[in-house]
C-alpha cells in the first residue's frame, strides 16, 4: 500500500501478467488502467514501460514485484503518410506552428512526430475534455513513452505533477483546457522559478478566437513555452480574423493587438451611437481591404503551418450521399407553430428560435419548461399528446433498418435524444447515448461496442461527439437538427468518415430532417454556404421570416 497524500492511497500488487491497483478512477484515468470488474479495481499489463510509468510518478515506492524476465516485447506502430512525412520535415525546422489539415487527415500523429524531432522531452498537451483519453493512448502506443491526464485529479495533486514536470525531464502530461483555466496562474509562477523546457500542444485551437475568454488568456500564459504547436481542422470558424487567437498563442511577440492586425489587413466600419449622453464606438471588421492583403496573410501562415484537404490527401475516401427528408408536421405542432411564428420576437430572436427548434424537435419538452407563461392554454392542450414526427420517424427507421450502423445526431440532449432514447429501448433496440452527461468511461463502452458491431445505434449530442471521435463504421448518420456552427457540422460529419484506407470504405449517406415549409430549411441552407446562425440572426433578427 503506497499513500501519495493523507487519505489519498493506491494498492499494488500483481497476479499473472497483471498490475492489479486499487484506486479510484481518478487516479486510473491518469495512469491509463483499465477496469478490472469491481470498484476501484484496475489494471495495468505487467511489462517494462507500464513499470515506468507507475515508477516516474512513485519514485519513492518499493514495487511487490521485479519486472526483469516477465517484459512482454512492445513495439511502435508510428508509421506516417507521405505527406505527413512532409509536414514534420517542414514544421520540424521551425518552433512555433500550426497543424490545419481538415478533420481525419491524422493531424495527432503528425504534431507528436514533430515533437520526437524538437529537442525538448516535457510536453504539455491542452485539448477538450473528450479528446484526453485519445491523446493519451496515441502517445502512449506510439511514442512508447507514459502521458499522464491531470484533469481529474484533485487541484494539491495537479500542482504536484506540475512540480515534476517543471523539474524532471521525461514527462508527457495531459490536461483539458476547462482544467488549465483554473490552473495556469500557479504553472505560470511555477515556471518562473524553474524555468523548464518544454512545448506546449493546444488542440482544437480554434477556440482562442475568443482571444478575451478566461480559457485563451490560459493559453496565452504559455508564451515563454520554447517550442509551441496548434492543431485545428478549422482555423477559421466564422471570420478571417479568427486565425488572430491562433496566431497571438504562436507568435505573441509579433501579434499583441487584436484591432491593430484588424486595422492592418481588413476593412473597420466604425459607428457611434450615444446612450445615457454617452457616446460609444461600435466597429465592426468586413472583409479584406484587397486581394495584395489576402495573399500576404496567407503567405504569412504558409511560412509557419500546414492546411491541407482531404480530397487531395485521402483520395480514398468514401463516397457521401447526402439527402434531405421533408416531414410534415403533426397537425397540433403545425398550429401552434404557425402561431408562434405569427409573434415572432425580434428584441429575443435567438430565445424565440430555441422554442422553435424545441417544438420541431419535442414538444413535450416545452409543456415542461420554466418560463410557464411563454405557452397559451391552447397550445398546452394541442402539445399534451404531440409526439413530434422527427421522432416517430427515427423510431420506425431504426426499427426497418436494424442491419445497419446508425449515428442519430442533435443538438438537443435532454429535450430530444433521451426522450428518443427512451422509445427506442422501448422498442427492444440496442443503443447507444453519447451527451455532456454521459461518463468518459461509458462513452467509449459505446464507442467501442459501435465500432465492434454490437451496437447498431448510437445518438449523439452535436458537441459532445463532434471533436475527436472515430465511429468509421457507420453506415449513415442522421442529423435531427444542426448545430448553428457550421464548423460544429463539419466536425460531427467528420466523425463517420474512416481514417485509413484498410479501413470499412463502402459509400456513406448523411441524412438531414426537415420540416417542409419551417425554419429548418431556411436554416439549411445558410448552413451550407457556411453562414453562421447565430451571427445572422443577431444582425437581422427578422432574417428568417424575410
Amino acid at each position: 500500500m503506497v499513500q501519495i497524500k493523507k487519505n489519498l492511497k493506491i494498492e499494488i500488487s500483481t497476479e499473472g501478467d497483471k498490475i492489479l491497483l486499487k484506486i479510484n478512477y481518478n487516479w486510473a484515468a491518469c495512469l491509463n488502467a483499465d477496469y478490472n470488474g469491481k470498484s476501484k479495481d484496475y489494471f495495468l499489463v505487467k511489462n517494462s514501460f507500464n513499470f515506468v510509468k507507475l515508477k516516474k510518478l512513485l519514485p519513492n515506492y518499493t514495487f511487490p514485484f521485479d519486472i526483469k524476465g516477465e517484459d512482454k516485447k512492445i513495439f511502435s506502430t508510428f508509421q506516417l503518410r507521405p505527406y505527413q512525412k512532409e509536414d514534420v520535415e517542414f514544421l520540424s525546422q521551425k518552433k512555433n506552428v500550426g497543424i490545419f489539415n481538415e478533420m481525419r487527415t491524422g493531424k495527432t500523429p503528425t504534431a507528436l512526430a514533430i515533437f520526437q524531432c524538437w529537442p525538448v522531452n516535457n510536453c504539455l498537451i491542452i485539448c477538450p475534455g473528450i479528446l484526453q483519453q485519445q491523446w493519451q493512448e496515441t502517445i502512449e502506443k506510439w511514442l512508447l513513452k507514459p502521458a499522464y491526464i491531470v484533469s481529474y485529479l484533485p487541484s494539491n495533486e495537479r500542482k504536484n505533477i506540475y512540480q515534476k514536470f517543471c523539474q524532471e525531464q521525461g514527462w508527457i502530461i495531459i490536461v483539458s483546457k476547462d482544467v488549465f483555466k483554473l490552473d495556469n496562474k500557479y504553472f505560470r509562477e511555477l515556471r518562473k522559478r524553474t524555468k523548464p523546457l518544454f512545448c506546449s500542444i493546444v488542440d482544437e485551437a480554434h477556440f482562442l478566437r475568443n482571444y478575451q475568454s478566461q480559457q485563451s488568456k490560459g493559453i496565452y500564459s504559455l508564451k515563454d513555452s520554447q517550442y509551441k504547436l496548434a492543431l485545428t481542422g478549422t482555423p477559421i470558424v466564422n471570420h478571417s480574423m479568427d486565425v488572430f487567437g491562433i496566431l497571438k498563442f504562436l507568435q505573441p511577440e509579433i501579434y499583441t493587438s487584436y484591432w491593430n492586425f484588424a486595422e492592418e489587413f481588413f476593412f473597420i466600419q466604425k459607428t457611434e451611437i450615444t446612450k445615457n449622453s454617452r457616446t460609444f464606438q461600435i466597429k465592426k471588421i468586413l472583409g479584406f481591404k484587397n486581394d495584395d492583403l489576402y495573399r500576404e496573410l496567407k503567405l504569412r501562415l504558409s511560412k509557419i503551418s500546414v492546411a491541407r484537404k482531404q480530397k487531395e490527401v485521402l483520395t480514398w475516401l468514401p463516397l457521401i450521399e447526402y439527402r434531405e427528408e421533408r416531414l410534415l408536421m403533426e397537425n397540433n405542432q403545425q398550429k401552434v407553430y404557425s402561431n408562434w411564428t405569427k409573434k415572432w420576437d425580434k428584441n429575443y430572436p435567438l430565445e424565440f428560435l430555441s422554442r422553435l427548434k424545441t417544438l420541431t424537435l419535442y414538444p413535450p419538452a416545452l409543456i415542461k419548461e420554466e418560463k410557464r407563461d411563454f405557452l397559451t392554454d391552447e397550445d398546452r392542450k394541442l402539445l399534451k399528446n404531440c409526439q413530434g414526427n422527427k421522432i416517430s420517424y427515427l423510431v420506425k427507421f431504426c426499427q426497418e433498418n436494424q442491419n445497419q450502423s446508425i449515428i442519430i445526431f442533435s443538438t438537443r440532449s435532454e429535450t430530444f435524444l433521451e426522450p428518443l432514447a427512451h422509445l427506442l429501448q422501448e422498442k427492444k433496440l440496442k443503443l447507444g447515448l453519447i451527451t455532456g452527461k454521459v461518463h468518459q468511461e461509458k462513452r467509449m463502452e459505446f464507442i467501442n461496442a459501435f465500432q465492434g458491431c454490437q451496437l447498431k445505434i448510437l445518438l449523439c449530442n452535436i458537441q459532445s461527439a463532434s471533436l475527436g471521435l472515430n465511429l468509421s463504421q457507420a453506415d449513415l448518420a442522421i442529423f435531427a437538427d444542426r448545430s448553428y456552427s457550421p464548423a460544429d457540422n463539419e466536425q460531427a460529419e467528420s466523425r463517420f468518415l474512416p481514417t485509413q484506407d484498410t479501413e470499412n470504405t463502402k459509400s456513406r449517406m448523411i441524412i438531414d430532417l426537415i420540416y417542409k415549409g419551417t425554419v429548418d430549411e431556411k436554416i439549411l441552407r445558410l448552413l451550407k454556404r457556411k453562414k453562421d446562425i447565430t451571427q445572422i440572426i443577431s444582425s437581422n433578427p427578422n432574417y428568417l421570416l424575410d
